[in-house]
């Protein structure tokens, strides 16, 4: 078997104002629970044997909020556990305020491939308005540090900021593009537990963000950064590998609190609390029934510019894309894809496709 791995790391410097991940800020005194209880969860994966890795994503949270000699016990019960030679691509979050010679330098030693750092953006009013702890200058720093470093960069902006303007987001693209090879764009969405919510959650601000997307999709594949899911843009053989592996239903073991493993079609979601987490309460476990796993298999393979094998879509399904426009797609004898109006208009065919599924 081989698969890919997620850990979760739940420590953060300071909550953002938008995030609505399962993290905390501070709880250092909790890291060692926290490792201990991983180690666990990876030995109750590799009782018959090591699981040989594809790919491996440190994500979080905040990661480089880990010290190295917390980054070296997470190391080795990943290694204790799981096969890591067939690794073809190995990546961690960083957070610019956190990230340091040390955290590059152990990561590029132990063969990790990618740094994904979250940038957000480039204007000081907007990280200040996100509630971001570090400022356009460190973030420019730690760009600068991952490239030199010779590790593959991606970065993450993010679009619809209250005062953001088209001018501000262009710099921003701009500035990544010197550093990164891959870009991810997310639209600034505000959950209810969201620390900004209060102050932001009633205004418009899925609105505000098509013509941020639609510049995004304008501008960097003129850079030679080709667009291959809805929120992504890489050049060529920057793709991330991870991400795919999700999108493509692959097996995928995810280990922390409320991390998602998917393996052979069965879904187990650990629970979103560390003291749960760490008391070892189970979470939730979903099997889904051929037709609803083959309806989220199309929405996921639809969010790439490769879309899906009509071979393997329900005639329902089929049936639902072929009664909306034709723009929205490009379709060939053998697949299905999003055109890039379609992947502007997403959420409307998912929910088209949602809907036949709730019939």
């Amino acid at each position: 078997m081989s698969c890919s791995l997620y850990v979760h790391v739940p420590f953060c410097e300071r909550k953002c104002g938008y995030c609505s991940f399962f993290s905390m800020a501070g709880g250092r005194e909790h890291i060692p629970s926290w490792l201990d209880t991983v180690k666990r969860e990876a030995e109750s994966y590799s009782r018959n044997g090591k699981i040989q890795l594809s790919t491996l994503y440190i994500g979080g949270g905040t990661p480089t909020y880990l010290t190295l000699t917390e980054w070296e016990t997470l190391m080795s019960v990943i290694r204790a556990n799981f096969g890591t030679s067939t690794l073809t691509e190995a990546t961690s979050e960083a957070n610019p305020s956190s990230l340091t010679h040390e955290h590059v330098s152990f990561l590029r030693d132990n063969n990790f491939t990618r740094i994904s750092l979250g940038v957000q953006s480039l204007s000081d009013s907007e990280l200040e308005t996100l509630g971001r702890v570090h400022d356009s200058g460190s973030a420019r720093r730690a760009m600068s540090l991952v490239k030199s470093s010779g590790l593959n960069l991606s970065c993450d902006l993010i679009f619809a900021v209250p005062g953001q303007t088209l001018r501000t987001w262009d710099y921003s693209l701009r500035s990544v593009m010197d550093y990164a090879g891959h870009i991810s764009c997310y639209q600034l969405t505000l959950e209810p537990e969201a620390p900004m919510y209060s102050r932001y959650g009633g205004d418009d601000l899925n609105g505000a963000g098509y013509k941020f997307y639609r510049y995004a999709q304008y501008m960097l594949p003129r850079h030679g950064f080709g667009q291959y899911e809805i929120s992504n843009f890489a050049l060529p053989g920057h793709e991330c590998r991870h991400n795919i592996a999700y999108w493509n239903h692959s097996d995928v073991i995810a280990l922390g609190p409320s991390a998602v493993s998917y393996v052979d079609g069965v879904r187990y979601a650990n629970p979103s609390s560390l003291e749960e987490y760490i008391s070892g309460v189970k979470g939730e476990r979903e099997e889904l029934p051929p037709g609803e796993s083959a309806i989220e298999l199309a929405i996921l393979s639809l969010r790439t510019k490769w879309g899906i094998s009509r071979a393997s879509l329900l005639p329902e399904v089929e049936y639902t894309i072929s009664q909306m426009p034709p723009d929205l797609f490009v379709i060939t004898p053998e697949r299905i894809a999003l055109s890039p109006r379609g992947m502007r208009l997403g959420n409307y065919i998912w929910s088209e496709i949602m809907l036949y599924a709730d019939t």
